[in-house]
């Protein structure tokens, strides 16, 4: 029987570099099975061992098992796929029940336990079992070392091993908690996706229901009224497409959403032969501010479309914003004839009055929603400003 040298110092500050290196790996990691393949292969590095495994307890209809998660040396067949039950005679089970390393010399020699054949076949002379606890002492598994030759490891190599398995429990509770979060947020995204279809498809099928109204209606006034209701569905549906389309969850940009809701209006009035000018950058906006922020948006352009400009006239309209320290900025603008006079006396910039209007009543309404006080101004035009 052979018995491992004192480390000298040189030994010792290696040994504790490759717990370094080890750190540095598990926190830049979030695999699990990658970390733990690492950490057998430092530590039959740091002892000069063939092989090393990490065994993972498995409680499965209430029979215990040990799963070899991880490890290195070993024959294709055993890491990631072999399974042990824990026998009472395995110094596997006492490692984990007693909690404290279990050291085994030769296997031959041992008469306190029996060791599997997958062990025996791989030339297993020498090993080591040390426990691994989460946080709390919640036994995770064992770390377990293995020698081709005859091995009794002194209180030194023995620590060594203590303090590596010390170190990967909080790694593996880290990392089984990022897991989790992982899987749950996935399985939010999941949901999320599809409470976002089915908000789209209910849209969708609202919008059919007021357009069929306003086709079978005999009066001008109300089917000019369910258009006008039908287009404000169209912008609710619209953000929810951008949300749906980009797998946004909780903002999306500005200026596709603007463009394609403007576009598209503009484009149920081509008579109008109106033209449109977005100069949006690189702005995002929240998607619970697009909803009202995308009906402020169609309401000021289908009023413009409807009083700003003549049938035969051409015209545009604007929109620009920016981000101003933590606020949004946004501007949108017609040049057609401006607001009725009274609205804004002399011209103006100013909120505008109460009862000016549905569609100015409408949109004061909707940038209440998201923290705003609109600003009109009439000069060459109607400008809409909003900041919040």
């Amino acid at each position: 029987m052979t018995k491992a040298k004192l480390p000298g110092r040189n030994e010792m500050v290696r040994r504790q570099r490759l717990l370094a290196d080890f750190g540095d790996f598990a926190l830049g990691s979030d695999d699990l099975d990658e970390v733990l393949n690492e950490a057998c292969r430092l530590v039959g590095e740091a002892l000069g061992t063939d092989l090393a495994k990490v065994l993972e307890i498995e409680d499965r209809d209430g029979e215990r098992r040990l799963f070899v998660r991880a490890g290195v040396g070993w024959p294709p067949g055993v890491v990631g796929r072999l399974r042990l039950p824990a026998r009472d005679r395995s110094s596997e089970t006492y490692a984990i029940d007693k909690g404290v390393p279990v050291i085994t010399p030769d296997i031959g020699e041992e008469g306190r336990f029996e060791f599997p054949d997958f062990m025996k076949s791989a030339g297993v002379v020498g090993a080591v079992n040390v426990p691994i606890f989460l946080p709390g002492r919640t036994p995770y598994g064992l770390l377990q070392v293995d020698s081709r030759k005859v091995w009794a490891p002194d209180r030194h190599d023995t620590e060594f091993l203590r303090t590596y398995a010390t170190l990967l429990g909080p790694v593996i509770d880290r990392l089984h908690k990022v897991h989790a979060l992982s899987n749950a947020e996935r399985r939010n995204e999941t949901l999320l996706r599809e409470l976002q279809h089915r908000i789209k498809n209910n849209i969708t099928a609202i919008t059919s229901l007021v357009e069929s109204r306003r086709r079978l209606s005999r009066s001008d006034e109300v089917r000019a009224e369910l258009g006008v209701v039908g287009e404000r569905i169209g912008a609710l549906r619209l953000v929810h497409e951008q949300i749906y389309a980009t797998g946004a969850t909780d903002r999306l940009p500005l200026g596709p959403y603007v463009t394609e809701l403007l576009a598209g209006l503009l484009g149920l009035h081509r008579e109008r032969r109106v033209g449109l000018d977005v100069r949006i950058g690189d702005v995002e906006v929240t998607s619970d501010g697009a909803v009202p922020l995308g009906l402020i948006l169609n309401e000021f352009a289908t009023n413009s479309l409807k009083h700003a400009f003549g049938p035969g006239d051409g015209g545009r309209i604007s929109v620009e914003a920016e981000r101003r320290g933590e606020r949004l900025w946004l501007r949108i603008a017609d040049n057609g004839r401006g607001l009725p006079e009274g609205n804004l006396p002399d011209g103006r910039r100013q909120t505008a009055r109460r009862g000016s209007g549905t569609g100015v009543g409408l949109i004061e309404g909707l940038a209440r929603q998201i923290g705003a006080t609109p600003q009109w101004s009439s000069d060459g035009g109607t400008a809409l400003t909003i900041e919040f």
